[in-house]
């Protein structure tokens, strides 16, 4: 074989190679290794289409350093602990591979806008990215989550690390904040019960010792009783009530005082209110404008009834 030859076989070599590059590097291009990135500290709101809330939207929203959930005619003050995670999650999804190219597939990777879970975020009025979570599955061998992401506007389906699919397929019980009464039993120095009619019985420490219209009452009795109410969640919210008409089903209140500084607690219970599913509904004043539901047996029982039974 001549140098000539050999120099052309060098040049054909080298062409094949440098294609190859090129191929490479248009491969390379074309997959988006960081799908999505987002400097969460600019997103104002984040609109959410959970599969599970049948996609019906949510709407987080940021209003002066503080979150609300909203969903239908609902409003209110998101759980900062579960908006936090979802700004953790899309902050930066880092991609595996592409397990689908067509609109064929979406339907088997759960990334439809009727089969998945849609995520709009939002700084102020520009949209940041639009993007569908869809199925979840769990590598047994490697004990990893994997979720399946698509960018709504596009056909590829991409396979990301993670539980992304559990954490923005949430519904809307998910962000709302739950908390009923928090209180430190050793501050506790007065308990106020007014009824429907008016009437109240007042609870007091007096020198150490507790006091029922200051007649002694068993100590150990009330410490078992405050510290059974000392952390407080409701289970079932009470949602379309008319609030301006709520005073009229008035049932009973208790008003808490304590001697560490802090405003006095009000819990107020309403009896037969239109549109409530159960007898009673009640409100603390630890989480305004939330009103949760009981059948007299749960923490209604244990505020009231055993109030009455010191």
């Amino acid at each position: 074989m001549n140098k000539k030859t050999l120099f052309i076989l060098f040049l054909v070599l080298l062409g094949i190679w440098g294609l190859s590059q090129m191929n490479s590097e248009k491969r390379n291009r074309s997959f988006k290794t960081n799908l999505i990135s987002i400097d969460t500290a600019q997103v104002t709101a984040i609109n959410l289409y959970p599969k599970v809330d049948n996609q019906q939207e949510i709407t987080l929203q940021k209003e002066n350093g503080s979150w609300f959930a909203t969903q239908g005619s609902v409003t209110t003050k998101a759980k900062t602990g579960i908006v936090k995670v979802v700004l953790d999650n899309i902050h930066l999804i880092k991609t595996k591979r592409v397990t689908a190219k067509k609109q064929e597939k979406w339907k088997e990777y759960e990334v439809g806008e009727t089969n998945g879970s849609r995520v709009k975020v939002y700084a102020g009025s520009e949209l940041l990215e639009d993007f569908i979570v869809g199925r979840f599955s769990f590598n047994q061998q490697t004990r990893q989550g994997l979720s399946f992401v698509r960018l709504t506007h596009e056909n590829e389906v991409y396979e990301v690390d993670g539980f992304l699919s559990k954490t923005l397929g949430q519904g809307f019980e998910t962000f709302r904040n739950k908390a009923f009464l928090s209180l430190t039993p050793k501050d506790v120095t007065q308990i106020k019960l007014t009824n429907t009619d008016n009437s109240t019985q007042i609870f007091s420490l007096n020198n150490g010792q507790w006091q029922k219209e200051g007649v002694a009452i068993d100590p150990t009795a009330m410490a078992v009783y405050l510290n059974s109410i000392q952390n407080l969640s409701g289970t079932k919210f009470a949602d379309n009530l008319d609030e301006t008409q709520l005073k009229q089903y008035f049932y009973k209140e208790i008003s808490i005082l304590a001697n560490n500084g802090s405003e006095a607690i009000a819990i107020t219970c309403y009896r037969a209110v239109p549109n409530s599913t159960q007898v009673f509904v009640l409100q603390s004043s630890q989480n305004k404008g939330t009103y949760f539901s009981s059948d007299g047996t749960d923490f209604f029982e244990q505020l009231f009834m055993k109030l009455e039974d010191l």
